[in-house]
């Protein structure tokens, strides 16, 4: 899950062959959060692909499924244009001087460091090499067997710094700028809890009487409520199931949620131990084929005897979801409770 892996060295990658003058001021890198841009030559790049497949292989069903990381192949002429990328690998294998990305990696590194990648560590990881905020990837292999044996070892390291970036730049993007703080103190007041609120979100509903609040973004629509209870009504997996599968008709009245999919995990919601449900969401109304996926928290506060609900919903049919639905996790990852 988002934010909660922990914090692992990497490798600092030194490019002796490179001189970047000190004066310069870097911008911030470019790109989408969701797309890794990926320079090799056209020989190379079914074994690159298949190497970057299985460390970043999350896939999330919208319901139909999507990764979360999207792979755009580019060829070494290309470096130029695309180094300042946030998510940038460039890879080349073996030492062929026919293949074009053997050569730029030659550009890149020194001799000693060229050889010493293919004769020990083939992947190495630096940061903010051209651009703030910015995870620069080398694949320096020898050959394909070289490459293929270092996935256990490498492939936490990567998410984990790949994870650490994307919460980096969205939160910056999300809750730097402008925030609804009007209605962030008004529940911290009124409720003794707060979350951080995007410019732009609005509160659809603000329910007292049966602890309900309903956060709200129209086009896409993105939906976070708040429920929350006296008492710990967290016993066992079949409670659990039945309150989640009851959430939607209580309280939004026209969606139901949908088998497909379903899962339940053990998770820590902040410092809480706590249950995380994902799956789709659908229109009660049998006529009306609409949803999306959805995402629900559950845990227990000790010191205010209350079990919340936290819940995440966002319709957005025919486009990336991605992207949005990590938004969205983001800012119910925010929620902490003031007393």
């Amino acid at each position: 899950m988002m934010g909660y892996a922990p914090i692992c060295q990497f490798y600092v990658l030194c490019f002796i062959s490179i001189t970047i003058a000190n004066c310069d001021i870097k911008k911030e890198a470019l790109g989408a959060d969701n797309e890794i841009r990926v320079i090799c030559s056209r020989n190379d790049e079914d074994a690159i692909r298949g190497f970057l497949s299985s460390i970043f292989s999350d896939t999330i069903y919208t319901p139909e499924p999507e990764p979360l990381n999207k792979l755009r192949f580019g060829r070494p002429e290309t470096y130029n244009d695309l180094r300042r990328q946030a998510y940038l690998v460039v890879a080349a294998i073996g030492q062929d001087l026919t293949n074009p990305g053997v050569r730029l990696m030659k550009k890149l590194l020194s001799k000693d460091d060229f050889q010493s990648m293919q004769s020990n560590d083939p992947v190495l990881l630096s940061k903010d090499l051209y651009a703030k905020n910015q995870l620069f990837l080398v694949i320096n292999a020898r050959d394909q067997f070289q490459l293929s044996a270092t996935v256990e070892s490498k492939k936490e390291l990567i998410r984990d710094q790949y994870e650490e970036q994307f919460i980096n730049r969205q939160s910056k993007y999300l809750f730097d700028s402008h925030r609804r703080e009007d209605v962030e103190e008004r529940f911290s007041n009124q409720y003794g809890w707060t979350i951080k609120v995007p410019w732009g979100w609005e509160v659809i509903r603000n329910s007292p009487d049966s602890n309900f609040v309903w956060l709200g973004r129209e086009l896409p629509f993105q939906w976070i409520s708040i429920h929350w209870q006296i008492g710990n009504i967290i016993t066992d997996e079949l409670t659990i199931g039945d309150y989640v599968w009851n959430f939607p008709k209580t309280y939004y009245g026209n969606i139901r949620f949908h088998d497909y999919k379903f899962s339940m995990e053990k998770m820590y919601f902040d410092s809480y131990k706590a249950w995380m449900c994902e799956g789709i969401w659908e229109f009660s109304d049998d006529n009306t084929a609409q949803g999306g996926p959805f995402r629900y928290y559950l845990f227990f506060d000790t010191n205010t005897n209350r079990t919340f609900h936290i819940n995440t919903i966002l319709h957005h049919p025919g486009k990336d979801k991605s992207i949005m639905l990590r938004q969205m996790d983001l800012i119910a990852m925010s929620f902490r409770i003031s007393s």
